[in-house]
């Protein structure tokens, strides 16, 4: 691959600026941070073509604009060079680092494709009427999404029925809703020692007392459970046993047995939490709920589900599925405290679902290309990790969701501060990641030995930048 240093490219398609001029003001920064540049030359047309994606005649117009400010000269059969000014331009370093355009995988939800927009363009000019109607037919509405979510439920191996499910405005609402109604501030609650930390922060601010577990690459360790479970017995566990967030591992089955019989035994409430599950490329076991369901245990096992990562991130629905032991009056009363807590979604976002949810193309198109997308991406990384990475880091494998884990070095009390050194290299170049430390409890025990590890998202990356990014970041384990 050319010389690419210190830079990613970002353009807006959409914008009223265009293609080429956004790439010229781009490769004015990039030039100051000496990316693209062998010596005083910079790369060709058909290079550059190569790594920005854009057509030859654009990088060529971009080019032009780079003369024309007298930033390069073009030498006839020789091409690009860099004129006085640019080069004193960079020997005064007059850029500073926030200036450099950051390619942020902080996010990893990716953006919904042009297809699903038009799809839901027309679904909510449809649905607009609904703000007009009458509380009962509005309330009709509800259990008809209901239905509808309950059946792509069923296929996703989560067996909910409409009177165990209430929706909520988004999955965080879902938990929140479980934190403040169902837990109680004397209990424990397990959760596993990288996990979503907007959760553990919803515990915190409730005065309740969260526990990390270790993990292995099957899942929670039995082994720190059961001497967790000793020392203090929780009242729940929230566990994220597919595509689990941020690792990217799914539990094996056998792993899922055990924790049921743990629950079982030690009176535990699970609550699983399925952060990714519509994307798997490669079909997990059972979730916890059907196992329990499928046994007839007696564990209780709660289910949150969301779709905001299945369709995208501003388009917030989730659900919380209810344990089959609960009564009637029980389930009545939570669907109650539902409403007048004000988290129930909005009737023209559930009206859009419902109209994907029932239509066929979905499932069988958008579904399918989805999980294809990714599954060629995480092939691509599995491909590179032998060239890329260095031996002493390896990608945890996994069996769908948006992001992989990448590992390196050895147990150590210091996997922090090594974090936030590769961290800071890679902000430097212009991609910024999340560290393991971001996903940990904030007030875990000092000096804890593990090793340094990074999340490194499928999307919204293309082949080429994943394997740029993936080499650069090698690169940085070996400094």
């Amino acid at each position: 691959m050319p010389n690419r240093p210190f830079f990613s490219f970002h353009f807006h398609k959409h914008s009223k600026t265009p293609l080429n001029v956004q790439l010229f003001e781009q490769l004015q920064t990039a030039i100051l941070r000496g990316a693209f540049l062998q010596g005083d030359q910079l790369i060709s047309l058909r290079e550059m073509k190569a790594i920005t994606g854009c057509s030859l005649e654009t990088v060529k117009k971009a080019y032009d604009l780079l003369v024309q400010h007298e930033w390069v000269e073009a030498l006839h059969g020789k091409g690009y060079f860099l004129t006085a000014k640019a080069r004193e331009m960079r020997r005064s370093d007059r850029l500073p680092l926030a200036d450099i355009p950051l390619f942020s995988l902080a996010d990893s939800t990716p953006p919904p494709g042009d297809d699903l927009l038009r799809r839901l363009r027309s679904s909510f000019a449809d649905s607009v009427n609904v703000l007009t109607e009458q509380a009962g037919q509005k309330k009709l509405r509800r259990i008809q999404a209901a239905d509808a979510y309950c059946v792509h439920l069923n296929s996703r191996g989560i067996p909910a029925a409409p009177e165990r499910l209430l929706l909520f405005n988004r999955s965080t609402s879902a938990f929140t809703f479980v934190v403040q109604q169902l837990m109680q501030k004397t209990d424990i609650v397990f959760v596993e020692e990288y996990h979503y930390p907007v959760f553990s922060s919803m515990l915190k601010h409730c005065g309740i007392t969260a526990k990390a577990i270790p993990l292995d690459r099957e899942g929670i360790d039995i082994e720190a459970l059961e001497a967790a479970t000793k020392a203090a017995p929780p009242g729940w566990l929230l566990i994220n046993p597919h595509h689990h967030f941020p690792t990217g591992i799914s539990y094996s089955r056998k792993r899922k047995e055990y924790l049921l019989d743990w629950a079982e035994r030690n009176r535990v409430t699970l609550l699983e939490n399925d952060h990714h599950g519509d994307l798997w490329f490669r079909r997990p076991s059972r979730t916890l709920y059907q196992l329990a369901v499928e046994t007839g245990r007696s564990v209780p096992v709660y289910t949150l589900h969301s779709f905001s990562k299945t369709l995208g991130r501003d388009l917030q629905l989730g659900a919380l599925v209810l344990p089959s032991q609960l009564t009637e009056e029980e389930r009545e009363r939570l669907r109650q405290l539902v409403s007048l807590t004000g988290a129930e979604p909005s009737l023209l976002i559930l009206e859009a679902a419902v109209s994907l949810l029932n239509d066929p193309w979905f499932a069988e198109v958008y579904l399918a290309e989805r999980r294809s997308l990714f599954f060629a991406r995480w092939q691509c990384l599995l491909q590179e990790q032998p060239q890329a990475l260095p031996a002493h880091a390896r990608l945890l494998p996994i069996k769908g969701g948006l992001n992989t884990w990448i590992e390196w070095g050895t147990p150590s009390p210091h996997a922090a501060a090594q974090e936030e050194r590769v961290i800071t290299l890679l902000r430097e170049e212009g991609l910024e990641l999340a560290a393991g430390k971001s996903f940990r409890l904030p007030d875990e025990p000092e000096g804890l030995i593990r090793r340094p590890a990074v999340r490194f998202p499928l999307a919204p990356l293309d082949k080429r930048e994943l394997t740029y990014w993936l080499q650069r970041l090698g690169a940085m384990l070996l400094r």
